[in-house]
């Protein structure tokens, strides 16, 4: 069967397939690698539509070496190849992949700088047709948030070798980031064309996810799940597959999900970071307060950070969530130095928890290159912090264009119509979030709460 692509809502199927694909890990895969999960924006922060992928690779291959076990014990065998071998331009490509799965998986930014050397010495031994190179770098402009960087280097890729799948990926991830969402369908569908698998369905399965589309996410995620034979995959589609219960509201099944998880692979900070949010979700308070406290250990992303924070404030342990809340800014200011573009996230953080102007310096600076309805999100909500809601309002119902179901969203908008003087379009948009999800929020859900119960008020 030949593959196709409708128009507005496509159904992508692998060839052969008679039944639709998916949504996609982000993955780097060359003709010497094994699946590296990297990053959608990269480590700073994640939007809440799409968090990072879970999981180190099972392995990595260079030539003839095969690499089993751990990111570090990878690391170690890539350096130990590229010091014995220095002109192997695959295993520098290999080693700058397997650096930036080193800096998701520690919160480390300095792998970034390791990552940009190993594939920069990688085309210096071959700068020609070495897609595997510029499909890294393209990996890891994405990872810095520079999205249309990624975008041209992925196509540079593409253009060495049109059947690079992996490459799409690539790209897939950039346009998915710059708002290009007809261009990414197209790109996707060309993916699953070249290589039918858990990256490419998995990416598809996101993007009917952002078009609200999530029934169809879901299954895709389920037949994701049906084709992964390692532990990285299976736990990385039970991450997806639990937060897309989450989001829409059921923490029970989400947490069934992340325990499932975590029973094949205890040590994935994304899958007990799950645990922590399902937990406080369902008033588990102590249970989600020390789990919280493992991840942040463990790794401490500003985006876990900032969630334990927020459940720390709302049981009056406010010097507790200031701390969190620092540890988050310190954290974010490494990111900076290593040359990662704040994204939507840190405007949020910091309307939210820090500077309303600086928020605004930060969502417009994102939004002068990439138009996404996360940035549109993001760019009313530091309006609003601002006391601009009339130009708020455009960016939130811009948000809202693709259809995608979250919460949050709605809140944002809710809030500014509220602001605006429209009782009713605001009581519409709150309704909408609680219903979609009741506990969206440790820090906002209760403020929607509160304000439905005074538009209810005679």
């Amino acid at each position: 069967m030949s593959t196709s692509l409708e128009h507005e809502k496509p159904v992508v199927e692998p060839a052969g397939s008679s039944r639709p694909a998916r949504r996609a890990l982000p993955v780097l895969v060359g003709v010497v690698l094994a699946p590296v999960l990297l990053v959608l924006g990269g480590i700073a922060f994640t939007t809440g539509s799409a968090p990072p992928p879970a999981g180190p690779p099972p392995e990595v291959g260079v030539g003839q070496v095969q690499v089993a076990g751990d990111q570090a014990a990878m690391v170690v065998a890539l350096e130990d190849r590229v010091e014995r071998l220095p002109a192997d331009d695959a295993a520098w490509a290999s080693l700058g992949i397997a650096y930036l799965a080193q800096a998701r998986t520690t919160a480390d930014p300095t792998f970034y700088d390791r990552a940009e050397a190993a594939l920069a010495q990688s085309l210096q031994v071959r700068p020609e047709d070495n897609a595997d190179a510029l499909a890294g770098q393209g990996a890891l402009a994405n990872a810095r948030h520079d999205f249309a960087g990624g975008r041209d280097l992925a196509e540079s890729a593409i253009a060495v070798d049109p059947y690079d799948s992996t490459a799409r990926g690539v790209l897939a991830d950039s346009q998915l980031e710059l708002g290009e969402y007809d261009a990414a369908l197209i790109t996707l569908q060309e993916m699953v064309d070249l290589r039918p698998g858990v990256p490419s369905f998995t990416r598809i399965s996101y993007s009917f996810e952002l078009r609200g589309e999530t029934d169809q996410a879901r299954d895709l995620l389920e037949r994701a799940l049906e084709q992964s034979s390692n532990p990285a995959d299976i736990a990385f589609c039970l991450f997806h597959l639990g937060r897309l219960s989450a989001d829409a509201g059921d923490h029970a099944a989400a947490m069934a999900r992340y325990d499932q998880g975590l029973d094949l692979d205890p040590d994935n900070v994304e899958l007990l970071a799950g645990r922590a949010a399902a937990q406080a979700a369902l008033g588990q308070d102590d249970a989600a307060v020390a789990t919280y406290a493992d991840v942040v250990q463990r790794l401490p992303q500003p985006v876990y950070l900032v969630e334990y924070a927020e459940l720390l404030d709302s049981l009056g342990r406010t010097d507790e969530a200031d701390e969190q809340l620092a540890v988050a800014d310190t954290v974010r200011i490494l990111f900076d130095a290593a040359g990662v573009v704040p994204d939507v996230e840190v405007a949020l953080h910091e309307a939210d928890h820090g500077d309303p102007v600086r928020a605004l310096v930060v969502a417009e600076a994102n939004a002068a290159t990439r138009r996404s309805v996360q940035v549109e999100d993001a760019l009313a909500w530091a309006l609003h912090s601002n006391g601009r809601d009339a130009e708020a309002l455009v960016h939130a119902e811009a948000a809202a264009a693709l259809g995608t179901r979250n919460a949050l969203w709605d809140y944002h908008r809710g809030m500014i119509q509220l602001e605006l003087g429209l009782p009713d379009e605001a009581r519409a948009s709150l309704e909408q979030a609680l219903a979609t999800n009741p506990e969206f929020s440790r820090l906002h859900a209760p403020l929607a709460r509160q304000a439905l119960a005074q538009l209810a008020a005679p």
